[in-house]
C-alpha cells in the first residue's frame, strides 16, 4: 500500500538554477513537482508562470540568451549521461535538438555573439577524452577547434568570452588538481591559465563583459579555495578575496560593477557582495541560513542589478530568491511548500573524535518532538568521496524523521569544504581510515547515548555506497540493516570498466591500477564480503557510466550465494542515481519499508 504521506515528501515542488530571459522581468529555471522535471517560466511582474518541457527527465545544465529569449539545455533520457544540446525558443514548447550522439556526451560552452554559432566540448572522435568544437546552427556545420588526449576538458560554467575569441574549461585529474585552460575558438591556440606546472585547481571562471579578463577560483593560495582575477593582456594572476573558508561560487553583474562571492562555511553558504570598483563589500540584505549550492549558478540580470540564486537549507526545499542590490530589497520568487514547514527538521551541526584524534564534523537529524535519545538511527554517507554533506532538503530524510528515526549525516575524512589537507586523509592506501571514521562514529553515539545500539542503519550514494558495503563487511556486529545505491563493490573492476574519460581522474583518488592494484583488491567491500550479516537493499542504474551495473551484480551474486538477506532493485532506464519520478515513486518506499522492518 502506498504511503501517501512519503510521496508527498518525494512529489514536494522544487524550483532551481534560474537564469534571465529578458533584461530583468522573465526568468527559467528547473522545477521537480508531481509530473517530474521541467523547465518553466515565470513573468516576475505578472507571476504568470509557464512549462516549457514536457518530458520527465533529468535536466544537467540550462543557459539563456537575454537578448533572444533562447534558452539552452542539455539532457538524457536514460540515465547513460550522453548528454544531447537542446535550443529551446520564444513560444516554443520543447526544444530543438542542436547536438547530439546516442554515445557521445555534450557540453555546452557558450553561444557566440552572432547567436548562430555554440562552442562546446564532446568525445565523438574519441571516448576518452573531450576535444573543442563549435557549429553554424543555420548550416548545421561543425568543426573542431582543438584535438585533446587527455581525459576531461570540460568548459567552465561562464565559458566562453562575450566577444567569442576564448574557451575556458577545465582539465580534471583531482580535486586538487583540476587545471584551468583557455582555447582561441579562431586559431585553436592553447595555453594553461596560469602559464605554469603548479598542481592546483582554478574553477568557476567569470568573464568581465569586456572580455579584457575574468575572475575564478583557485585553492593554490593555501589550505582553502579564495577568488583570483587573470588580466588577458598581460597574464597577471592575482588573489582579490580569501577567507578561512573555501569559495564555492561567483557571479559578475552586467556592467562588472558587482561581484557575487558565495563561501561555504562549515556547509551553510555566506553570500559576499563587492563593490570592484570601491573594493569594499557592500551591507546587503542577507539570506536565511542556508546553501546555495556549488553546482547551479547566480545569475544577475542584464540590466539593473538584480541576483538570482538557488537556495536550500534541511526545511526549505530548493527555491529560487532574488536580491536586488539597487532596491535594497530581498525576495524569495518561489511559492512556499504546501507542506506544513514547522514540522520540518534543520539539523544540527556537531563533531566527534576519531580513532586517530581527529574531529570529524557530522549533521544530526532528530525527529519533532523527541529528545535526542535511545533512537534508531540511519547514518547516511555522501558520494564523492570528494564531496561533501551539507544541510540541504531531502524529501526522504524528512520523512524518516516523521517516522522517528533519526539521521546523521557525517563528512569523515576525505570530504571537501574543511582544506586540503583533510580532503586527502583517505587517499589511496589510507582508504579504510574513512570507514574507521564511521566505527568511531556509532561508538560516539552509542556513548552519548543517542543511539539504540541495536537499531542502527548505513546508507549511502555511490561512493556513499561503496562506505555502505565497507561499513557492511568489515564492522558486520553494528548493523541492523544496510542500503546501497550505485556503489563500488570491488575497485579493479571498478577502475577497469568505468567511463574511458573517467578512469584517470578516479585513479588519482583510490590508486592506479597499474601501481596499487593489491591496494585496491584489499580495500575493496568484495575482500571481506562473506562477513556482511546484516540485510541489505542493492539499488542501481542498469545504464550507470559512473559505477556500472557489474558492481552491482557481483554483490548480488556474491551476497546470495552466502545465503545472506539482500533485496536488489535496478532500473532500466536510470544510471547513476534515481532520477525520474515514477522511478523514485518505486524505490523510495521499497527503501523505507526495508529500515522499517529492520529498524523496529
Amino acid at each position: 500500500m502506498m504511503d501517501n504521506k512519503l510521496i508527498q515528501f518525494l512529489q514536494m515542488a522544487t524550483e532551481s538554477s534560474p537564469v534571465w530571459l529578458d533584461d530583468g522581468n522573465t526568468i527559467a529555471y528547473i522545477r521537480h513537482d508531481n509530473t517530474g522535471s521541467h523547465i518553466w517560466q515565470m513573468d516576475l511582474t505578472t507571476g504568470e508562470k509557464l512549462c516549457r518541457t514536457t518530458e520527465d527527465t533529468r535536466i544537467w545544465t540550462i543557459k539563456s540568451v537575454p537578448a533572444t529569449g533562447d534558452i539552452y539545455y542539455a539532457t538524457d533520457s536514460t540515465g547513460s549521461e550522453c548528454e544531447r544540446l537542446y535550443r529551446l525558443s520564444p513560444g516554443q514548447t520543447n526544444g530543438s535538438e542542436i547536438a547530439g550522439d546516442p554515445n557521445t556526451r555534450y557540453f555546452l560552452g557558450g553561444i557566440m555573439p552572432d547567436y548562430n554559432i555554440i562552442a562546446y566540448t564532446c568525445n565523438l572522435r574519441n571516448k576518452a577524452t573531450f576535444d573543442v568544437w563549435k557549429k553554424d546552427l543555420l548550416t548545421g556545420k561543425a568543426v573542431m577547434i582543438k584535438q585533446h588526449s587527455d581525459n576531461y576538458n570540460w568548459p567552465c560554467r561562464d565559458a566562453l568570452s562575450p566577444n567569442g575569441q576564448y574557451l575556458l574549461y577545465n582539465k580534471l585529474r583531482g580535486e586538487n588538481d583540476n587545471a584551468l585552460w583557455m582555447t582561441d575558438m579562431t586559431t585553436g591556440e592553447t595555453k594553461r591559465i596560469p602559464e605554469d606546472d603548479v598542481i592546483s585547481a582554478e574553477t568557476e571562471a567569470v568573464w568581465r563583459h569586456d572580455s579584457k579578463g575574468f575572475y575564478l577560483l583557485s585553492d593554490r593560495g593555501g589550505n582553502f579555495i579564495s577568488v583570483y582575477y587573470y588580466d588577458i593582456e598581460f597574464s597577471d594572476f592575482e588573489q582579490v578575496y580569501s577567507y578561512c573558508w573555501d569559495v564555492d561560487g561567483l557571479a559578475l553583474s552586467a556592467d562588472d560593477k558587482y561581484l557575487a562571492v558565495s563561501v561555504n562555511a562549515g556547509g551553510y553558504t555566506e553570500l559576499h557582495i563587492y563593490d570592484i570598483e570601491a573594493n569594499s563589500e557592500i551591507n546587503q540584505p542577507i539570506p536565511p541560513k542556508g546553501v546555495l549550492s556549488r553546482y547551479q549558478q547566480m545569475s544577475w540580470s542584464p540590466q539593473g542589478h538584480k541576483l538570482l540564486f538557488t537556495l536550500t537549507s534541511g526545511k526549505r526545499p530548493e527555491g529560487i530568491w532574488m536580491l536586488d542590490i539597487d532596491a535594497d530589497r530581498l525576495e524569495r520568487i518561489s511559492e512556499k511548500s504546501a507542506n506544513n514547514e514547522q514540522f520540518l527538521i534543520e539539523p544540527q551541526l556537531c563533531s566527534y573524535k576519531s580513532f586517530d584524534g581527529l574531529t570529524v564534523p557530522y549533521w544530526l537529524y532528530v525527529p519533532y518532538g523527541i529528545e535526542a535519545r535511545n533512537l534508531p538511527v540511519v547514518i547516511e554517507i555522501h558520494g564523492g568521496p570528494e564531496g561533501q554533506e551539507v544541510p540541504s532538503f531531502n524529501g526522504f530524510i524528512q520523512y524518516l524523521l516523521s517516522e522517528g528515526i533519526a539521521v546523521v549525516a557525517p563528512n569523515v575524512r576525505g570530504s571537501t569544504g574543511y582544506g586540503k589537507v583533510y580532503t586527502h586523509l583517505d587517499d589511496v592506501e589510507k582508504r579504510l581510515d574513512s570507514v574507521r571514521d564511521i566505527d568511531s562514529l556509532v561508538t560516539h553515539l552509542i556513548e552519548s547515548g543517542t543511539a539504540d545500539k541495536n537499531k542502527l542503519a548505513v546508507s549511502g550514494t555511490s561512493y556513499g555506497g561503496f562506505m555502505t558495503l565497507s561499513c557492511a563487511s568489515r564492522y558486520p556486529h553494528l548493523w541492523a540493516c544496510a542500503i546501497d545505491t550505485v556503489g563500488m563493490y570491488d575497485l579493479v573492476t571498478f577502475l577497469e570498466n568505468t567511463a574511458d574519460y573517467r578512469r584517470a581522474h578516479r585513479e588519482s583518488e583510490y590508486g592506479s591500477l597499474e601501481k596499487h592494484y593489491d591496494i585496491l583488491k584489499a580495500v575493496s567491500p568484495a575482500a571481506k564480503i562473506s562477513d556482511i550479516s546484516a540485510p541489505i537493499m542493492i539499488i542501481q542504474g542498469r545504464n550507470d557510466p559512473r559505477v556500472p551495473v557489474t558492481e552491482a551484480e557481483q554483490a548480488v551474486n556474491a551476497l546470495r550465494s552466502l545465503g545472506r538477506t539482500v533485496e536488489y532493485l535496478c532500473y532500466d532506464d536510470e544510471g547513476h542515481g534515481i532520477a525520474k519520478l515514477k522511478n523514485r515513486l518505486d524505490c523510495y518506499p521499497k527503501m523505507a519499508a526495508f529500515l522499517k522492518k529492520y529498524l523496529f
